[in-house]
């Protein structure tokens, strides 16, 4: 078992059950989780330059003068200052855990929100490793728990992932090992 620090361990209080305790906190890679947000921007940022600036730049008639495509350029730059905001506030809120009950997960950027999945109920454990995560060679991953409530029917699924976590093969190994110590302890129990 890993030293916890305090205010990681507390950042779960109020969503722990009686008797049950965090056994690790996990935060997500900052640089993995910053470029995957503005690969998103970057895309919707690509849309509003063929949607706004494209028809501008292709019309015949009368030019159009330079102050209507800053109205787009606006836009677009505005976007990614409020991703860089946004990125930022939901890296400080967003912790993994996992207790010797159950999956945690803790996100937000408004307010905190809590998901958890009880490890008796894991039916499947995926890892992933993208072509983001290996390009930036940050040894980052996701990995993706599947039950019946909340099966994993793509690869894109956003049930309950551990998204952007370093070292995701050995993080891998240590929840399955993990979520059958939980499931045989209920195996007895009818």
């Amino acid at each position: 078992m890993e030293n916890l620090e305090n205010n990681e361990i507390t950042l779960f209080d109020g969503v722990l059950d009686k008797d049950e305790k965090v056994i690790k906190v996990i935060k997500p890679n900052k640089l993995k989780l910053f470029i995957s947000w503005f690969m998103l921007a970057f895309w919707i940022n690509v849309w509003i330059a063929i949607i706004g600036i494209l028809p501008m730049a292709i019309e015949t008639q009368e030019p159009i003068g330079w102050e209507y495509y800053m109205i787009p350029v606006g836009i677009i730059v505005l976007i990614f200052i409020l991703t860089g905001i946004f990125a930022q506030i939901y890296y400080k809120n967003n912790f993994y855990a996992y207790t010797n009950a159950r999956i945690l997960i803790r996100s937000g950027i408004i307010g905190i929100d809590f998901k958890s999945l009880d490890m008796r109920y894991v039916g499947a454990l995926n890892v992933r490793v993208g072509f983001w995560d290996k390009v930036l060679k940050q040894e980052t991953g996701t990995i993706t728990f599947g039950s019946m409530s909340s099966p994993m029917a793509s690869s894109k699924q956003v049930g309950y992932n551990f998204a952007h976590v370093e070292k995701p093969y050995e993080l891998y190994k240590e929840m399955k090992q993990i979520v059958e110590e939980v499931k045989n302890q209920y195996k007895n129990i009818v």
